[in-house]
């Protein structure tokens, strides 16, 4: 098996619970990898095998009109933020979910979508500025 595809917006898919081990197939590409996405699929139809090399490439969300988040940009205050078409598909269509209680709120800075990096648990979500590295926690609150 090859190595997991690089997330821009997900730092660590594994350590999220975001991957399981599974022999089934996906059911974008219908091979199957032996790995695939355990979390939520926002998709009119039910989806429940997909490989992470169909949502990375973005063809798991051609397919299914899929999202693999429910959320909104925002700042440091958790207002939202308009950003360009481009950094919603790449980050709700094209980027590995991780559990959420919530809609969650994906901080923006340096006027680009940040990396989530990991959860302190229970209820903070730690992203990281892709430009100048501050981090910054968003609260998930169920």
């Amino acid at each position: 098996m090859t190595s997991l595809p690089h997330f821009p917006y997900h730092r660590d898919p594994e350590s999220s619970g975001s991957i399981r081990s599974s022999d089934a197939a996906c059911e974008c590409c219908g091979k199957a990898p032996g790995l695939l996405y355990d979390g939520v699929v926002y998709a009119e139809e039910s989806v429940q095998n997909l490989c992470p090399w169909c949502i990375a490439d973005g063809s798991a969300a051609d397919k299914f009109d899929a999202e693999f988040f429910d959320a909104y940009f925002c700042d440091d205050d958790q207002n939202e933020v308009k950003m360009p078409p481009e950094a919603y598909r790449e980050v709700f269509s094209r980027t590995i979910g991780f559990p959420t209680f919530n809609p969650i709120g994906w901080w923006v800075h340096c006027n680009q979508p940040a990396e989530y990096v990991t959860r302190n648990e229970p209820y903070e979500m730690v992203f990281e500025c892709r430009v100048c590295h501050q981090r910054h926690a968003i609260d998930d609150l169920d």
